[in-house]
């Protein structure tokens, strides 16, 4: 069996996650470290990491409708990939992960790392602007300006209705 003189081969993987949406900038940080030190304890090597800000779920995880999107591409084993996933696992501010094999077969000496890349820029908490969308405001059963108008309007013209099970009136 030969071995290859090159270097050591490894796999490509990218893994995204999504942060709760309130989670504060030093948590944001914190994690993102974590995730940086648990490739490199394996064996791995970071070689870019992006934060894709606050996005609309698909549909509500943990009743959050909305988070904070973290991509991480990195080359290693499957034990750095087993690392990252741990530590994802067991922090509550996570609501959901996913990992993808990008290349089977890498020459991890010749990984090129931009230090730009490896830049973790978090994002500011929600501010009052950033309103939850709730299903009644999608709705409009909630906070339009349209809708509470509308009902003042026709407030005021009220029609009495002809009940058709009574026969001939109130009466009887």
């Amino acid at each position: 069996m030969a071995v290859a003189a090159a270097g050591v081969h490894a796999r490509e993987y990218e893994t995204i996650y999504i942060l709760r949406p309130d989670v504060p900038r030093e948590s944001q940080e914190r994690i993102a470290q974590r995730m940086t030190d648990a490739v490199g304890r394996e064996g791995g090597t970071l070689t870019s990491i992006e934060n894709w800000g606050r996005r609309q779920l698909a549909y509500a995880v943990r009743k959050a409708k909305r988070g904070v999107y973290v991509y991480l591409k990195y080359v290693g084993g499957g034990a750095a990939v087993s690392e990252v996933e741990r530590n994802l696992r067991m922090l509550d501010d996570v609501l959901k992960y996913q990992t993808i094999q990008v290349r089977d077969d890498v020459d991890a000496g010749t990984v090129q790392v931009n230090a730009d890349d490896l830049k973790f820029e978090a994002v500011d908490l929600p501010g009052e602007d950033e309103i939850e969308e709730t299903i009644e405001r999608q709705l409009g059963f909630e906070g339009g300006s349209e809708r509470s108008s509308r009902d003042e309007s026709q407030g005021d013209e009220e029609e009495e209705f002809e009940n058709p099970l009574v026969e001939g009136g109130e009466d009887e």
